[in-house]
């Protein structure tokens, strides 16, 4: 059966004997598109760190991310299921050949007229997979396609280029200082509520694209997994959503004890920051995203992280003795401690 497929194939193709698709490679690792984007090429994730005043947490939004690995693609054959890229190309389910491009055109006879700006691709014809093997053979003549023609292009690129058009933004961090601080600040073991404070799609999803390049149309779809936030103090908070905000007015005339803790996202400092450097805490909030996109017969996933930075200054309310007539200093019944 194989022999008389690998027959038929040759007879179409004009070419040799039939050999089976090197083992399929890893998918390229793609270079982060700037600078500014940081992480893991191993895992493919992309750090993107956005500071912001530290007094006063607004600013405009993130960059647009750089995506590197697709995670979980998967292409099949008359259903069954092959590598989406081994050494013979990527593989293209209109032509039914793993395909890479090549300069020159190879046509049997000749290649005659040929548009100028055409591509050409040499191709790897697959007539069955056995095993998670694609066996095939090299066809003679080359996959030409006109320019303005439907080109053929690896879905997991033009998937990579859809989401960096895409516009995701660092979110913007709500933190709810002590009600009656007039400069912002938290107190220790008092709840400490955060926030998303711009949330929509773009800075807590989801966000979707459909988007057809070359030839590809890639829909995707992008969620927020959760949000981290490191709070500066050693202790990391992680939030499925975008937070509570904080009602101030609610909490107009309440004693501390009388704040109640986020429903959704919080704290509590348990030391001041007083001995921290500029005297506040960093604190930081880390929003991951995945990108779940479908096109060119095959799907994946791309995971995506945004950072942005703000601080947040606590305090320790210490006790005042004051006299009852007023008359006299006032008195702090218990010294700031030593930061050594």
């Amino acid at each position: 059966m194989l022999i008389a497929a690998a027959v038929a194939a040759a007879l179409l193709s004009g070419i040799t004997s039939p050999v089976v698709a090197n083992q399929p490679t890893e998918p390229p690792v793609v270079t982060p598109g700037g600078p500014d984007c940081d992480g893991d090429l191993m895992v493919g994730t992309c750090r993107i760190t956005v500071l912001d005043d530290p007094k006063e947490p607004t600013g405009g939004g993130g960059r647009k991310p750089s995506t590197k690995t697709v995670k979980g693609a998967a292409c099949q054959r008359e259903g069954k299921p092959l590598p989406c890229t081994t050494n013979e190309g990527f593989w293209d389910p209109s032509t039914s050949c793993y395909l890479k491009q090549e300069a020159k055109p190879q046509v049997l006879g000749g290649p005659g007229e040929i548009k100028p700006g055409s591509t050409f691709y040499r191709c790897f014809y697959v007539y069955d997979v056995v095993n998670g093997k694609p066996e095939g053979i090299e066809r003679f003549d080359s996959v030409i396609r006109d320019p303005g023609q439907t080109q053929t292009r690896d879905p997991r690129e033009v998937a990579r280029e859809v989401v960096d058009d895409m516009n995701f933004v660092a979110p913007q961090l709500g933190l709810s200082p002590f009600v009656q601080s007039a400069r912002r600040e938290g107190v220790v073991n008092s709840p400490v509520w955060m926030w998303v404070t711009d949330p929509g799609e773009s800075t807590t999803g989801p966000l979707s694209a459909r988007v057809t390049l070359d030839g590809v149309t890639i829909a995707a779809t992008g969620t927020l997994d959760r949000i981290e936030w490191s709070m500066g103090d050693g202790g990391t908070v992680t939030c499925k959503g975008a937070g509570t905000p904080f009602d101030r007015a609610a909490m107009q005339g309440k004693s501390l004890k009388e704040v109640p803790a986020s429903p959704t996202c919080g704290h509590k400092y348990v030391k001041t920051s007083r001995c921290e450097k500029g005297g506040t805490f960093p604190v930081t909030a880390t929003a991951y995203w995945n990108v779940h996109w479908t096109g060119g017969g095959i799907e994946g996933d791309i995971p995506l992280q945004f950072t942005r930075a703000t601080s947040l200054s606590v305090v320790d309310l210490r006790p005042v003795l004051v006299a009852p007539d007023g008359a006299g200093d006032p008195q702090v019944t218990s010294p700031a401690r030593s930061c050594s």
